[in-house]
């Protein structure tokens, strides 16, 4: 019979710690390694491990559970530990236990019947409709018709049902480290130009780029380190446009960057490194336009960094603030995300086509409210208008801004926006 330990640290990560930078997290990690050569690591602050077999080892379950706080404790970690014979089950007991909670055998689904229904981590729609339903606890959905489940919610509402008794055949998957793509070299004499260090570090990409390509892995981002004399460190990194694997666009990439911020000094030794990625194969639909390689698209940025600079290509991205048109340029995402469909039955929405930058207007008043607008872009009477709303922000910086916003429409059926700081009016932009 499987028995699975969830090791669960008590102060849960939260925030960027969720995102794979937990402290923790590899003393946790070699804690459960040490004993089961079955772990799962689902981040979190949480661990699983295969404890069947385990006895002839390190004794009964508590002997086990104890020994591993007591390894964790050595590591400057505490943790809860929970054992049951799933995943779920192992994990209640974990967070709703203290210390060590062992969970006795066939007796997960009793266990769990009254743990509230937040332990599964359901998808906010789903958990929404089964507070709707009335219900709390896992009890309280294992002890649902299934048919009935299955009626209203599908394959998932079957599969969380099973989750709430305690069934969970799922096998742990078993955590393998990462593979490094990462290669070195160093130079006894050193390299003073900047030529030579440019080629070796080609070479290293090279060297990288086949074993991705070996692998089946593409890289989204790419880092070196130039270590210089006197104990000096010169780094770079780049993201490509897309995740790739060609040599030569890589070191087309690697040319412009050195050349564009070299290291000073001589350099001992480089170490170039790539941030693999896999990315799911993709049949191209064979109604939608042909898209370019990425080799193709690659040495088309490369020509225009060398052009414009690598700081003027990218992609816009809002900045946090609600300063009207504020945007910046960022590194492309490896995978877009695709744009948001329209909710069935809503036909398109009005687009503002912001003016860059915008247009001085002259405004005529009547009782506060603009009735007429000039600009060099449109000149006409205003018919109707609503406003005025007043945004603001960063009033805590050296700049912060204020202005008054009227979207107004003309006698001609134009559509735009009007903006008015205090001192003076503009044309923001013209709706479609």
């Amino acid at each position: 019979m499987t028995r699975i330990v969830c090791l669960l640290t008590i102060n849960e990560p939260a925030g960027n710690e969720l995102a794979g930078n937990d402290p923790a997290r590899p003393a946790l990690l070699q804690v459960a390694l040490a004993h089961s050569p079955r772990v799962e690591d689902v981040g979190a602050g949480r661990i699983y491990l295969d404890a069947s077999g385990l006895e002839g080892l390190f004794g009964d379950e508590p002997r086990l559970a104890a020994r591993l706080r007591d390894a964790a404790a050595a590591v400057d970690v505490e943790i809860r530990v929970g054992i049951a014979e799933s995943r779920i089950a192992a994990l209640a007991a974990a967070r709703l236990g203290r210390g060590v909670t062992i969970v006795e055998r066939d007796g997960d689904a009793a266990y769990l019947a009254p743990a509230p229904l937040s332990l599964l981590d359901l998808p906010e729609e789903t958990a929404t409709r089964l507070s709707r339903w009335g219900l709390r606890t896992l009890g309280e959905l294992a002890a649902l018709p299934t048919a009935g489940l299955f009626e209203r919610l599908g394959g998932d509402g079957v599969r969380v049902q099973r989750l709430a008794r305690g069934e969970d055949p799922r096998p742990l998957v078993s955590w393998r480290p990462v593979p490094l793509f990462e290669e070195s070299a160093v130079f006894e004499w050193g390299i003073e130009t900047l030529e030579p260090v440019v080629e070796r570090l080609r070479e290293l990409a090279a060297r990288v780029c086949a074993r991705l390509g070996a692998a089946g892995l593409a890289a989204d981002g790419f880092e070196w380190t130039c270590r210089l004399g006197a104990g000096r460190v010169h780094e770079g990194a780049l993201t490509p446009a897309v995740p790739i694997t060609d040599a030569d666009s890589v070191g087309g990439l690697l040319r412009l960057a050195l050349e564009a911020r070299p290291p000073r000094g001589v350099v001992e030794a480089l170490t170039f490194r790539a941030r693999p990625v896999r990315l799911a194969p993709a049949q191209e639909s064979l109604t939608d336009r042909s898209r370019p390689a990425p080799r193709l698209l690659t040495a088309t940025l490369n020509r225009l960094v060398a052009l414009v600079g690598a700081d003027a290509i990218g992609a816009p991205a809002l900045l946090d603030t609600h300063r009207p048109d504020a945007v910046a340029l960022a590194s492309y995402p490896p995978h877009p995300a695709p744009p948001p469909s329209s909710p069935r039955g809503e036909g398109p929405a009005l687009a503002l086509r912001r003016l860059r930058p915008p247009a001085p207007a002259s405004v005529t008043l009547a009782s506060g409210r603009p009735v007429a607008v000039r600009s060099g872009r449109l000149t006409g009477r205003i018919v109707a208008g609503v406003g005025p709303w007043r945004v603001s922000g960063e009033w805590w910086s050296p700049r912060p801004w204020l202005q008054d916003e009227w979207d107004v429409e003309l006698a001609d059926g134009t559509l735009c926006r009007l903006a008015h700081d205090g001192s003076a009016w503009r044309l923001e932009g013209i709706y479609d």
